[in-house]
């Protein structure tokens, strides 16, 4: 049967063993895409068929709304075809196999089922929580219930899906909108015995400097953000180990001078981790190697009456210069 010519009405999704991740993404990929050629595939119920019935072919079942997936030797059977997945299979019939918010959804399908090394670690923690062995052993504590194991691990793929398609579509969009409105200002400088790349951006998207510390958004090593609420937070990338002793100092005496408070404290008190009684405005988190004026979710803590401009001058002299 010609599915991309005739698509056919779903009603259940047929595998031949317990979901894996190669299944796993072939579902979420017909569940998000395939709704125009299979409708009802979005509330498809999952079961597990070892065989087909003996008295119905592939094409019968699927004209009853049954999708197969590995098995029958159908469109999405990848048994017997050379390094092929199922995830593959489908993302191709969908027309998505390009889309670069799928790519890595896609390499660790094949890479689980044709190597089995879905999570590439030797750390015994991070093989027994990986998503693998996570899928493992939901197969072991709902045998008897595939839909209910599809139904938990799909929200895991939606949510990895939607930030990656913001990293692939929606923030080089933005940030390329965000320069040519002049909200971005960039600068590279000397921090130690190495180079280093900063930005300070206004915007509330708080995908933005996540995306701009990637390898897609140019590996910027320290990301100022500033909200249309007035508050700011400086990211840097793990990587390049950013000293920021000297920026927090900064930024908290010149914080102090603009509310007119007298602190009196010396660029090493004032370079202290977590938050200063006397600027509540400002929290060093070593743990992150952040300085955050209320973080993602400021709630009560006042926003920096420090503007743009000045912060870009401020973070040029913490960075160039380190506390000894």
């Amino acid at each position: 049967m010609n599915m991309r010519s005739q698509g056919f009405i779903v009603h259940t999704i047929i595998l031949p063993t317990a979901p894996q991740p190669d299944t796993l993404v072939a579902i979420f990929l017909l569940k998000k895409f395939g709704e125009r050629v299979f409708p009802g595939i979005k509330e498809a119920r999952v079961k597990i068929w070892q065989t087909l019935p003996a008295e119905k072919s592939a094409e019968i079942l699927e004209k009853e709304g049954h999708l197969l997936i590995d098995i029958g030797m159908g469109c999405f059977d990848h048994h017997g075809k050379k390094d092929a997945t199922a995830s593959g299979l489908v993302a191709f019939f969908l027309g998505v196999s390009d889309d670069p918010a799928l790519a890595k959804m896609l390499e660790y399908a094949r890479r689980d089922d044709l190597f089995g090394k879905g999570t590439v670690s030797a750390d015994p923690i991070d093989r027994a929580f990986g998503l693998s062995a996570l899928v493992y052993h939901l197969n072991r504590s709902l045998s008897q219930d595939a839909s209910r194991t599809v139904g938990l691990v799909l929200p895991f793929l939606i949510a990895h899906y939607n930030e990656e398609r913001k990293r692939a579509h929606e923030l080089p969009r933005e940030f390329a909108s965000l320069k040519d409105a002049g909200k971005a200002t960039s600068f590279v400088l000397r921090h130690g015995n190495k180079n280093v790349k900063a930005i300070v951006v206004e915007s509330d998207n708080i995908s933005l400097a996540g995306y701009l510390r990637s390898r897609e958004g140019g590996r910027i090593d320290v990301v100022g953000q500033y909200l249309s609420s007035g508050h700011a937070n400086i990211l840097t990338r793990p990587a390049k180990r950013i000293d920021l002793r000297n920026t927090v100092s900064l930024i908290r005496i010149r914080e102090a001078e603009l509310q007119k408070r007298d602190i009196d404290l010396s660029l090493e008190e004032s370079a202290k981790p977590g938050r200063l009684k006397k600027i509540p405005e400002w929290y060093y988190d070593r743990a992150t190697n952040s300085i955050q004026n209320g973080g993602v979710n400021p709630r009560s803590v006042p926003p920096t009456r420090i503007p743009k401009p000045e912060m870009v001058k401020i973070l040029a002299l913490g960075l160039t210069h380190t506390l000894r």
